[in-house]
C-alpha cells in the first residue's frame, strides 16, 4: 500500500472547534471505521461544511488508534470529497449539491424518483451484505421488525430503514448520494399528497404492509450476508412499490 503523507494537520486557535466526541475503534478494518464514522458526523451535521476537522492527535485519542490509522481514514475522505486540504488544515467541504427531480405530474415524479434508486440502491444492499458490522446488521434487522399500519409511522420506518442499509455499505458518497433522492422523495409534496389522498387509503395500506414484510426479508439476507438474495429482495421490493404507487393510486 503507498504511504500517505504526512500533511503536518494543525488547528489554527481563532477557529471554533466543534463539540465532536467519538468512540474507540476496536475492529481491525480502523482505518475504515474511522472514515465511516467521520464521514457520518459529516452528513449529520456534526460536522458541519467549512469546519477545521480536530487534529490528529485528538482524533487519535478519541478513536484509541494510531496516527497512520486516522491518516489513511482522511485522506480516503479527501478522495471522496468529504475533506478539502485549506493549507496545511483539513476542513469539511461543501455537501454535494442537492438532487433535484422534476415531472409534469405526480406519477411522473415518482417514476423518477424509484429509476434512481432502482439503480442505487441494489448495489447498497450487496455492499451493505458484504461490509456491515454486527453492530450494523443488528441495527437493520432491528428496524425491520417494527410494525405499524399508520401511514406517519410508516414514513419514518421506511425512512430509517434505508438510511440504515445505505450506512451499512462502506461507501461514505454512495450513502450521501443515496440520502439526497431519499430527502427528495419524503419531502415531496407531490409524492404525499398520492399517500395521504382519502381514496388512496385502502392501496396504501396494502404497500405499508407489503413494505414492511420486505424490510424483513431484505434485512434477514443482510444480516447472513447473502449478497444475491439482498439485492434480488430490494429490486421486488422497489418494483413493487413502484407498481403500486403509478398504477393504483388515483
Amino acid at each position: 500500500m503507498r504511504p500517505t503523507p504526512d500533511y503536518g494537520l494543525t488547528i489554527s486557535p481563532n477557529l471554533e472547534m466543534p463539540n465532536t466526541s467519538f468512540d474507540p475503534v476496536t475492529r481491525t478494518t480502523v482505518s475504515a471505521e474511522i472514515r465511516q464514522r467521520l464521514a457520518d458526523a459529516i452528513h449529520t451535521g456534526v460536522l458541519a461544511p467549512g469546519t477545521p476537522l480536530p487534529a490528529e492527535r485528538v482524533l487519535c485519542q478519541e478513536f484509541g488508534v494510531a496516527r497512520t490509522s486516522v491518516r489513511e481514514a482522511i485522506q480516503g475522505l479527501v478522495i471522496a470529497g468529504f475533506i478539502e486540504r485549506r493549507g496545511n488544515r483539513s476542513v469539511v467541504a461543501e455537501k454535494l449539491p442537492d438532487v433535484n427531480f422534476t415531472g409534469d405530474d405526480r406519477k411522473t415524479l415518482v417514476t423518477q424518483l424509484f429509476e434512481v434508486r432502482q439503480v442505487i440502491e441494489p448495489a447498497i444492499a450487496e455492499l451493505a451484505a458484504r461490509r456491515a458490522t454486527d453492530e450494523q446488521r443488528d441495527q437493520i434487522a432491528g428496524i425491520a421488525e417494527k410494525t405499524t399500519t399508520d401511514l406517519e409511522i410508516f414514513r419514518d420506518l421506511d425512512h430509517q430503514f434505508h438510511s440504515a442499509l445505505a450506512r451499512a455499505c462502506g461507501n461514505p458518497l454512495l450513502n450521501e448520494v443515496h440520502s439526497k433522492a431519499l430527502v427528495a422523495l419524503f419531502r415531496s409534496g407531490d409524492l404525499a399528497s398520492l399517500l395521504y389522498a382519502e381514496v388512496n387509503r385502502s392501496e396504501v395500506d396494502e404497500i405499508i404492509t407489503s413494505s414492511l414484510t420486505a424490510h424483513r426479508t431484505i434485512a434477514e439476507a443482510v444480516v447472513k450476508g447473502h449478497t444475491r438474495k439482498a439485492v434480488a429482495a430490494v429490486v421486488a421490493h422497489l418494483d413493487d412499490v413502484e407498481r403500486r404507487m403509478v398504477e393504483r393510486l388515483l
